[in-house]
């Protein structure tokens, strides 16, 4: 079962079958029913710190969408070494094509990778396989998606992976684009 997805009532799961025949179960993205999207919502668009967003569990501040443009600003008027920032889209290649990147400065690192442990490759490794530099963990991440979902899974992710400095914009491209 190679690539498969499975559903249950609570996640969404990716599972891919190793050479091995061991199970690899990656939760990709909670489904959600509509009274829970519309209290996260309500929650939303309360300003609640000094980057207009919230603190969700594990510490992890949420950003807006002024806050997300002033990073990237940040980024593209000097540089990831000068800025400490690294944005990382965790959108599939195919979505970033059909709308575009947020900007230039973005990275694309779909979630699944991210879940099957990009983050905690060798650096050249990592280069090699997705283009970029791996983030050192003195570096602040932001992570962003379409519609901020699975940007926080990817910032919890990051998280597990000893990252101590993440971002996460609510928005996605939804927003960004808007």
């Amino acid at each position: 079962m190679t690539g498969a997805v499975a559903f249950s009532s609570s996640a969404t799961y990716y599972s891919r079958t190793s050479s091995c025949g061991h199970h690899l179960i990656h939760q990709i993205a909670a489904l959600q029913s509509p009274s829970i999207l519309k209290r996260r919502n309500k929650i939303y668009k309360q300003q609640m710190s000094f980057f207009g967003g919230q603190t969700s569990e594990g510490g992890i501040q949420r950003i807006d969408r002024a806050a997300m443009a002033e990073i990237v600003e940040d980024v593209a008027n000097s540089s990831r070494e000068e800025s400490g920032y690294v944005i990382i889209d965790v959108r599939g290649h195919d979505e970033v094509q059909y709308t575009g990147k947020l900007d230039d400065v973005v990275e694309t690192l779909p979630l699944p990778y991210i879940a099957e442990g990009a983050l905690v490759m060798e650096e050249e490794d990592f280069k090699d396989a997705f283009g970029f530099e791996k983030p050192q963990l003195d570096e602040t991440l932001v992570f962003t998606c379409k519609a901020g979902i699975r940007s926080s899974q990817a910032a919890r992710l990051a998280k597990m992976a000893g990252y101590s400095n993440i971002l996460d914009y609510m928005g996605g491209s939804n927003e960004w684009f808007s």
